[in-house]
Protein backbone atom coordinates (compact mmCIF):
# COMPACT_ATOMS: atom_id res chain seq x y z
CA UNK A 1 0.00 0.00 0.00
CA UNK A 2 3.15 2.29 0.85
CA UNK A 3 3.93 1.62 -2.88
CA UNK A 4 0.57 2.54 -4.03
CA UNK A 5 0.08 5.82 -2.49
CA UNK A 6 3.47 6.81 -3.26
CA UNK A 7 3.12 6.50 -7.02
CA UNK A 8 -0.28 7.95 -6.42
CA UNK A 9 1.10 11.08 -5.41
CA UNK A 10 4.11 11.53 -7.30
CA UNK A 11 6.07 10.42 -10.58
CA UNK A 12 8.61 8.35 -9.92
CA UNK A 13 11.01 6.06 -11.73
CA UNK A 14 11.83 2.21 -10.14
CA UNK A 15 15.64 3.57 -9.01
CA UNK A 16 13.61 6.62 -7.41
CA UNK A 17 10.96 4.67 -5.85
CA UNK A 18 13.74 2.53 -4.33
CA UNK A 19 15.41 5.48 -2.98
CA UNK A 20 12.65 7.43 -1.85
CA UNK A 21 10.86 4.69 0.06
CA UNK A 22 14.31 3.11 1.59
CA UNK A 23 13.13 -0.67 0.98
CA UNK A 24 15.70 -3.31 -0.47
CA UNK A 25 15.91 -3.21 -4.04
CA UNK A 26 14.51 -6.85 -4.43
CA UNK A 27 11.48 -6.39 -2.39
CA UNK A 28 10.21 -3.44 -4.46
CA UNK A 29 10.82 -4.99 -7.79
CA UNK A 30 9.46 -7.94 -6.38
CA UNK A 31 6.24 -5.96 -5.16
CA UNK A 32 6.39 -3.93 -8.34
CA UNK A 33 6.11 -6.90 -10.44
CA UNK A 34 3.10 -8.57 -8.27
CA UNK A 35 0.69 -5.84 -8.62
CA UNK A 36 1.46 -5.45 -12.00
CA UNK A 37 0.73 -9.27 -12.32
CA UNK A 38 -2.61 -8.25 -10.31
CA UNK A 39 -3.02 -4.99 -12.77
CA UNK A 40 -2.91 -2.20 -9.79
CA UNK A 41 0.08 -0.68 -11.62
CA UNK A 42 1.10 -0.57 -14.99
CA UNK A 43 4.43 0.76 -16.00
CA UNK A 44 5.25 4.03 -18.60
CA UNK A 45 8.66 3.80 -20.69
CA UNK A 46 9.89 7.62 -20.31
CA UNK A 47 13.01 8.58 -22.85
CA UNK A 48 15.01 11.06 -22.07
CA UNK A 49 16.73 12.73 -25.33
CA UNK A 50 19.71 13.61 -23.30
CA UNK A 51 20.60 10.51 -21.62
CA UNK A 52 21.63 7.39 -23.06
CA UNK A 53 20.59 3.68 -22.34
CA UNK A 54 17.56 2.52 -21.73
CA UNK A 55 14.51 4.48 -21.09
CA UNK A 56 13.32 4.71 -17.45
CA UNK A 57 10.13 2.98 -16.34
CA UNK A 58 7.30 4.89 -14.20
CA UNK A 59 5.26 2.87 -12.30
CA UNK A 60 1.48 4.71 -12.49
CA UNK A 61 -1.72 3.28 -10.68
CA UNK A 62 -4.62 2.33 -11.98
CA UNK A 63 -8.11 2.53 -11.75
CA UNK A 64 -8.25 -1.18 -9.54
CA UNK A 65 -4.73 0.05 -8.08
CA UNK A 66 -6.60 3.45 -6.91
CA UNK A 67 -9.95 1.29 -5.58
CA UNK A 68 -7.72 -0.95 -3.47
CA UNK A 69 -6.13 1.50 -1.78
CA UNK A 70 -9.19 3.83 -1.24
CA UNK A 71 -10.55 0.65 0.39
CA UNK A 72 -7.35 -0.44 2.43
CA UNK A 73 -7.54 3.31 3.86
CA UNK A 74 -11.59 2.81 4.55
CA UNK A 75 -10.56 -0.43 6.47
CA UNK A 76 -7.44 1.42 8.34
CA UNK A 77 -9.81 4.28 9.68
CA UNK A 78 -12.25 1.69 10.89
CA UNK A 79 -9.70 -0.26 13.08
CA UNK A 80 -10.41 -0.37 16.60
CA UNK A 81 -7.79 1.76 18.34
CA UNK A 82 -6.18 0.72 21.79
CA UNK A 83 -3.59 1.39 24.00
CA UNK A 84 -2.62 0.17 27.57
CA UNK A 85 -4.46 1.86 29.47
CA UNK A 86 -7.96 0.52 27.63
CA UNK A 87 -6.46 -3.18 28.35
CA UNK A 88 -6.12 -2.45 31.98
CA UNK A 89 -9.57 -0.52 31.88
CA UNK A 90 -11.10 -3.90 30.52
CA UNK A 91 -9.36 -5.99 32.89
CA UNK A 92 -10.41 -4.34 35.99
CA UNK A 93 -14.22 -4.35 34.85
CA UNK A 94 -13.82 -8.05 34.28
CA UNK A 95 -12.12 -8.49 37.73
CA UNK A 96 -15.51 -6.39 39.13
CA UNK A 97 -17.40 -8.64 37.16
CA UNK A 98 -16.35 -11.88 38.58
CA UNK A 99 -16.25 -10.31 42.21
CA UNK A 100 -20.02 -9.34 41.55
CA UNK A 101 -20.52 -13.66 39.89
CA UNK A 102 -18.69 -15.19 43.21
CA UNK A 103 -21.42 -13.04 45.48
CA UNK A 104 -24.21 -14.60 43.27
CA UNK A 105 -25.23 -11.04 42.22
CA UNK A 106 -25.95 -10.81 38.31
CA UNK A 107 -23.85 -7.86 36.50
CA UNK A 108 -26.35 -7.23 34.36
CA UNK A 109 -28.62 -6.59 36.86
CA UNK A 110 -26.58 -4.21 39.06
CA UNK A 111 -26.15 -2.50 35.87
CA UNK A 112 -29.81 -2.10 35.64
CA UNK A 113 -30.08 -0.98 39.13
CA UNK A 114 -27.21 1.81 38.75
CA UNK A 115 -29.45 2.83 35.71
CA UNK A 116 -32.80 3.66 37.51
CA UNK A 117 -31.08 4.95 40.12
CA UNK A 118 -28.73 7.45 37.61
CA UNK A 119 -32.33 7.88 35.64
CA UNK A 120 -34.33 9.08 39.23
CA UNK A 121 -31.57 11.37 40.24
CA UNK A 122 -31.39 13.31 37.15
CA UNK A 123 -35.06 13.57 37.22
CA UNK A 124 -35.21 14.66 40.39
CA UNK A 125 -32.74 17.18 39.35
CA UNK A 126 -34.50 18.84 36.55
CA UNK A 127 -38.12 18.50 38.44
Amino acid sequence: MTILQTIKEREFSVSDLIKQLDFRNEDVISLLHAMENEELIYFLEKHDSRKKGRPKRVPKITVLGERVLKDFQKCTNSLIKINQNDVRSVQQQISLRHILENRNISPYQRFFELTEVAFRIKNSITH
